[in-house]
């Protein structure tokens, strides 16, 4: 079988990486940058602290800092014709997956004319981007190093992403310390999305060999280190392999890609404006039970990797089952919460069977699934 292997961004990482952001800014020829952000970035002290490091290198910074959960095309569209009536030469994005998303939207559009939706797809846009550096606050979406940009569309509230190489990072700088404010529902709901990406790139049926070893060691460092990052926010070891974690996790799936749990999670972020994270770690134990059939030695992976006990002659449908409430106990231990505690109801979640399967992640799983799959899922990830 031959894989198609991609390269990643160059990568600064550690604690006190932040403070190269200046120096890589002006390295790459910038002498003015739209810093894009959110609210509670800017109110944490983090992006006045990131645009510090950026005037002290000599590089101008025009803030946004209005950018929502689950960025929606019209924001992408504000920001980015601010940035070229500055004439930036560069996008600074400082925050979570939405906020890095947004970042990577208002690059393609400095090159590439609006709509941001007409470059849905992959490889839609034509032109380059500007310099684009971006630095994780959480460690979930791992976005700082993928080529995918998961923008809503505000007209019809369906997400979709922007994929292709004018995605890609021209630099991640990737700073354990940064997530130290995350609060633990935070923690514990972007921690999982990091685990689905690596849980779901290990089973994806566009996986590699590349992307399996770093989605395996993703699985074993969240699995060990997410509940203490949850319990005490200021563990560092705990921030800095989470950060690591995140950051594997997003490289793998970058070749991988996600499947059903990602499009579970997509679909009823659009619908319901729920924590993607949250959605994710209800999907994923149901979502591997489902395909343990089809490839069972990785969901018998994602088991070790877990630390249970699973032999070689264990069935699938029993690996599958032992995993599922495996990480259902897991979620509950890091105090996960669900779709009831979000006030949504049972036939409603139910009633987007059909759109999860017009989600792009919906055609990388390693088996079909039909609307009623989908449906019955959607059931059984309901508490």
């Amino acid at each position: 079988m031959v894989y198609n292997i991609t390269r990643t961004s160059p990568i600064v990482f550690g604690v006190g990486a932040v403070e190269q952001v200046g120096t890589k800014a002006k390295e790459h020829g910038c002498g003015k940058v739209m810093l894009v952000t959110d609210a509670g970035i800017k109110n944490a002290g983090i992006a006045a602290e990131v645009r510090k490091y950026l005037e002290a290198a000599g590089v101008g910074v025009v803030e946004y800092d209005k950018v929502p959960s689950d960025p929606p095309d019209n924001i992408i569209e504000e920001a980015a014709g601010i940035a070229r009536s500055e004439q930036v030469d560069g996008v600074v994005g400082v925050g979570g997956g939405s906020v890095l998303d947004a970042a990577k939207g208002v690059n393609v559009l400095l090159t590439n004319p609006p709509p941001i939706t007409n470059y849905y797809g992959v490889f839609t846009a034509k032109n380059p981007g500007k310099v684009l550096i971006l630095l994780p606050t959480t460690s979930g979406t791992g976005s700082e190093v993928t080529a995918i940009s998961v923008v809503t569309n505000s007209r019809t509230q369906k997400k979709s992403g922007v994929i292709g190489p004018y995605c890609m990072s021209t630099v991640a700088i990737v700073d354990p310390a940064l997530t130290v404010k995350m609060p633990p529902a935070l923690t514990a709901g972007t921690g999982m999305d990091a685990f689905s990406h690596a849980a779901e790139a290990l089973t994806s049926g566009f996986a590699n060999p590349v992307s399996g070893i770093l989605a395996e060691r993703a699985v074993e460092l969240i699995y060990k280190y997410l509940p203490v990052a949850v319990e005490n926010g200021d563990d560092m070891e705990a921030r800095i392999n989470m950060s690591l974690a995140s950051m594997l996790a997003g490289i793998a799936f970058n070749d991988a890609l996600p499947h059903y749990g990602h499009a579970i999670a997509h679909t009823a972020g659009a619908h319901f404006h729920v924590h993607h994270g949250m959605v994710c770690g209800l999907a994923l134990p149901v979502v591997l039970e489902f395909v343990a059939d089809a490839v069972p030695e990785k969901v018998k992976i994602i088991a070790r990797c877990m630390g249970l006990e699973v032999s070689d002659a264990i069935s699938p449908q029993e690996a599958g089952r032992k995993v599922r409430e495996a990480i259902q106990a897991f979620t509950a231990r890091i105090g996960m919460k669900t779709f009831k505690d979000a006030g949504i109801a049972k036939a409603d979640l139910e009633a987007i069977a059909a759109d999860v399967l017009t989600d792009d992640c919906a055609a990388f799983g390693p088996k079909k699934i039909t609307v009623e799959d989908a449906r019955k899922l959607l059931s059984e990830m309901y508490v």
